[in-house]
């Protein structure tokens, strides 16, 4: 190695160096940074600032009753925005998007660090700015799987701090749900073949589900409410088929 590329090193590792300082990584995630060539550059494009938490501030914040006020706020000033402007064009070049590293259903970014444990399956600030403004927050699930709710309240009745809907967003969100329903829909076919009284047990299981993630998510108004996602138009089919 020449002195020109030793020297290049060492001072684009002294800047990787106190850019992490900022963010607080621990030891690990600096390991992973440094070593990391794909990772590295991000710091330095000036398109993936968005990805970097914001600096000297708390990531990871509760979804309160004056998040909500402020989502809420935001929504209304957007839509006077949008309804401000006057061609298509300008609007469309004026829209943001969803960042990509920050999609439903995707594992958190390591450069936010990790949540605390207590935080998991707890109603969030949405970290991506888009959805700042779309009266939504987020919920981290096992694994730090990224996971978005209405903020609205569920079927008009139960706010985002419900205990009721907040044992729902729980419950959906535990591993061992999935795992259950999925087994359920593997075995009707063979015990209902066996036990036909068993579809009666099967039926009030669905409807168990559906009720579940009706209470999370809402039924149909609003972003990721029930009706929004086209899998769960096949617990309605098997319901009505039973």
């Amino acid at each position: 190695m020449s002195f020109f590329d030793f020297w290049s090193s060492t001072k684009e590792r002294g800047a990787l160096l106190r850019r992490a300082n900022q963010l607080r990584l621990n030891p690990s995630q600096l390991n992973l940074l440094l070593g990391n060539s794909e990772v590295r550059p991000l710091l330095q494009d000036e398109r993936m600032a968005s990805l970097l938490p914001p600096v000297g501030m708390e990531v990871f914040r509760c979804f309160t009753a004056v998040s909500k006020e402020v989502v809420q706020q935001r929504h209304e000033a957007e839509v006077k925005e949008r309804k401000a402007w006057k061609h298509q064009k300008a609007s469309e070049k004026n829209l943001t998007k969803p960042a990509r590293h920050l999609e439903t259903g995707k594992s958190l970014p390591f450069i936010y660090g990790a949540p605390p444990p207590q935080l998991l399956c707890t109603p969030l600030e949405d970290l991506d700015p888009f959805y700042q403004s779309q009266k939504t927050f987020m919920v981290l699930s096992k694994g730090n799987i990224i996971n978005r709710f209405s903020a609205d309240s569920s079927c008009y009745l139960l706010s985002p701090f419900n205990p009721l809907r907040t044992l729902a967003i729980k419950t959906l969100l535990h591993p061992f749900f999935s795992i259950f329903i999925l087994l359920v829909i593997l075995g009707f076919g063979v015990l209902e073949f066996k036990f036909p009284v068993v579809k009666y047990v099967y039926m009030a299981i669905f409807v168990f589900e559906a009720l579940v993630k009706v209470v999370a998510r809402g039924f149909c108004v609003g972003r990721f409410t029930f009706l929004r996602d086209p899998w769960n138009w096949l617990d309605i089919i098997i319901i009505s088929t039973l």
